[in-house]
């Protein structure tokens, strides 16, 4: 049995080493004679495509729909909440047109039969990589055309003056503004990192500007905080026309917190194609007719209304004359380019200012936050500090007239220094007591204008002075309507009896002259009916 045995198990052996020499010689022959086929060689790839035993011409194929399909691939560009898509080519990527086939395709193909049998081939010798290139150019080219369209400016919220006499705040909105070169970058960073996935998304470098005036605090101005009224009743068609109109341009002004408002800016400039006509104004101590003449009663009671707002008074100036319609060191004159009336917002909220002009009574309101306490009152009190009295009579000869013509052509005006006095409340006694400017205004004398046809004779001047109104008493209160006493005419000697009395010509409404000058519009207002100024912050105010 065991002789047996040894027989069997030396067959067996026998016959294994013969099988395993078949299976070897047969992937020997097999792999001589791959290497010799039309084919690839196996387990080469391109771009981590496997091409083995493709023929050339499907390699090639294959490739090139691999290269497509790179340049294909989408890319997401995040502009904010918006989006942006792509795709690798869009963006500048490419590949250099290299399939690597050719070089690919001779991989084991070397050699003569037994080289190629037994020969080996390294893993580096079968794998190739496509050359990518990256146009940095048309990158920053697509991300200028397609994505700072998302670009916006900040927009602060505003305030609309309801009819119903309450406020409405608009929306605010939030500023963007799109990198490009950083973006770009970032999309090149992240093709490079991800050339094998199936798709990008790139988060776009942004910057971010929130509105100054958000819609939260522009709510915060509902509350009447000052307010003011004049009349003008008894002016002449001209001047109430340039008072309505200089109101219109001032209605629904906006001035936000630490802006400078100017009444000149504001108010255009006073010529007829901006509405204003020629009425009575004050002219080096004479009335006279100028452009806009009115205005100034516009500029003073919007300064009585600033006064009770407890707005920063920046500039003002008093006017040469005394005029009608406020009491002493409460006016505010304007002229030329020299006399403004400007305030500053010095609240933490905008304010809004709306102007009424009609029915003869001329009102400012101003809104804002009301901070002050209930138990705080104030109150503006004038004092006269000097009262200057007129001179002599100016008489003026007009030889085209009779002897018996006299007619006064200007009364004549008492002069004063002034100040005016902010009075401090609480609980109905006084607290404190402010010094708020200080006023002069010129005294001047009659102007009288005489006839002297046919005679030599200069007539003598009157021997009796005009008389002249009181010092206007101290108001306790102010009081929209308040007037200083108006001057009264001078008693004139009795006139010898003429053939035909001339009419003495019309007493003008005085007020301050203005030397129209080029304005600027002003950065600091906003107003209502012009678009917003996106990048303002407007005017913008």
């Amino acid at each position: 049995m065991g002789g047996k045995n040894k027989i069997l198990a030396g067959i067996f052996i026998i016959g294994c080493i013969v099988i395993a020499g078949v299976a070897i010689t047969v992937n020997v022959v097999s792999r001589a004679s791959s290497s010799d086929d039309n084919v690839m060689y196996e387990g080469v790839e391109i771009d981590g495509i496997n091409v083995g035993g493709m023929t050339e011409k499907e390699a090639e194929e294959a490739i090139n729909r691999h290269a497509s399909d790179m340049l294909n691939r989408p890319v997401k560009i995040m502009v904010n909440d918006n989006t942006v898509d792509t795709t690798f080519g869009e963006l500048g990527f490419s590949y250099d047109g290299n399939s690597h086939v050719p070089e690919a395709f001779k991989v084991g193909k070397s050699g003569n039969f037994i080289e190629r049998a037994f020969g080996s081939v390294s893993k580096e010798d079968m794998e190739y990589s496509l050359n990518y290139t990256f146009d940095k150019d048309m990158a920053e080219k697509f991300v200028q055309e397609k994505c700072t369209i998302f670009n916006a400016s900040a927009k602060n919220s505003r305030l609309r003056y309801k009819k119903n006499g309450q406020f409405k705040a608009t929306k605010d909105r939030t500023g963007v503004k799109l990198n490009v070169q950083k973006t770009v970058d970032k999309i090149v960073e992240a093709i490079d990192g991800n050339i094998t996935d199936q798709s990008v998304e790139i988060e776009a470098v942004v910057k971010i500007t929130e509105p100054k005036y958000t819609h939260k605090i522009v709510s915060r101005c509902k509350d009447l905080i000052g307010t003011y009224s004049t009349t003008y009743s008894t002016s002449t068609a001209a001047r109430a026309n340039n008072v309505q109109t200089a109101a219109k341009y001032i209605n629904g002004t906006i001035l936000y917190p630490g802006k400078v408002f100017s009444t000149i800016k504001v108010i255009k400039d006073r010529t007829e194609e901006n509405g204003y006509q020629s009425a009575p104004e004050y002219s080096s101590g004479k009335v006279v007719d100028g452009i806009g003449g009115g205005v100034c009663q516009v500029s003073t009671t919007l300064y009585n209304a600033v006064l009770n707002a407890e707005l920063e008074i920046v500039e003002r100036s008093p006017h040469s004359m005394v005029v009608a319609y406020v009491a002493v060191s409460r006016d505010a004159a304007i002229s030329g380019n020299y006399k403004d009336f400007k305030f500053k917002n010095n609240t933490d909220v905008p304010i809004y200012i709306r102007a009424d002009a009609s029915g003869g009574t001329l009102s400012f309101k101003i809104y804002g936050e009301e901070t002050r306490p209930k138990n705080r009152k104030i109150e503006f009190v004038p004092e006269i500090l000097e009262t200057i009295q007129p001179g002599a009579d100016i008489i003026t000869e007009d030889k085209s007239l009779p002897s018996s013509y006299r007619a006064v052509t200007q009364s004549a005006h008492v002069g004063y220094r002034a100040k005016l006095w902010k009075v401090i409340y609480i609980n109905g006694k006084e607290k404190g007591r402010k010094e708020l400017n200080t006023s002069t205004y010129n005294a001047e004398p009659q102007y009288v204008t005489v006839g002297n046809q046919g005679t030599v004779q200069t007539p003598a001047p009157a021997t009796e002075k005009p008389e002249v109104s009181k010092e206007p008493e101290e108001t306790k209160k102010p009081q929209p309507e308040e007037k200083p006493e108006p001057t009264k005419k001078p008693q004139v000697t009795k006139k010898p009896q003429a053939t035909k009395k001339p009419q003495p010509t019309k007493k003008p409404q005085p007020e301050e002259k203005p030397e129209p000058a080029a304005t600027e519009k002003p950065e600091v207002i906003e107003n209502p009916e012009e678009p917003l100024d996106e990048d303002t912050d407007p005017g913008e105010v």
